[in-house]
């Protein structure tokens, strides 16, 4: 350790010594003396230690999640098919994607509403982002959203108020090549939303 941390630590552990004593003191006496030194600060152990955490520097704030959920809120769909195909146009492409995907195309979503709280928006065509209410100032902006295993960004509007972070649009989550199922359509890995404020 260097002589001026040996002189620190012993001007604060013995409060009655000052600076000027302690420069006709050896390092081996200061040594003697076995003055505690308190233990380094433990590295980061994980590049996962900030998740969860939204956190801000300068204009712009960020956050990564460890699961996303697909949202379907904006519109009125109505899945009914003919011929096994079904009518609605938003919801051909999507049972297309998902079929090219392995996933399921049995459109399913016992939360969705027919708004949002920007209003009427597609979520099909739009990829938008969920935030928590108690971070409402970020609608209406924009989100730079990564998926972190693969590197693959996309740009996406703030449009829905929900429980927490970690929620987009079905159409995000096509964007970015992901299931994009309401129900079954989880992505269970770590994203990362950056907002500018």
């Amino acid at each position: 350790m260097k002589p001026l941390m040996f002189v620190a630590a012993a001007m604060l552990l013995i409060p009655s010594v000052h600076a000027a004593e302690l420069t006709d003191i050896s390092l081996s006496e200061i040594a003697a003396a076995e003055i505690p030194i308190p233990a380094p600060v433990a590295a980061m152990e994980s590049e996962k230690a900030f998740d969860g955490q939204y956190l801000c520097y300068g204009n712009t704030c960020s956050i990564t999640t460890g699961a996303t959920n697909v949202c379907s809120d904006g519109m009125r769909i109505v899945a009914e098919r003919k011929k096994g195909e079904y009518k609605d146009e938003n919801l051909k492409v999507w049972a297309e994607y998902q079929r090219n995907m392995g996933k399921s195309e049995n459109w399913r979503d016992g939360s969705h509403q027919n708004t949002t709280a920007t209003g009427k928006i597609n979520p099909f065509q739009v990829a938008y982002v969920v935030v928590p209410r108690n971070h409402r100032e970020l609608l209406y902006t924009t989100a730079k959203v990564c998926v972190v295993a693969t590197g693959k960004c996309i740009n996406a509007e703030v449009r829905e108020i929900g429980p927490a972070f970690g929620e987009i649009s079905v159409g995000a989550m096509m964007q970015l090549g992901l299931d994009a199922h309401p129900w079954e359509g989880r992505y269970n890995g770590r994203i990362t939303y950056s907002f500018s404020k």
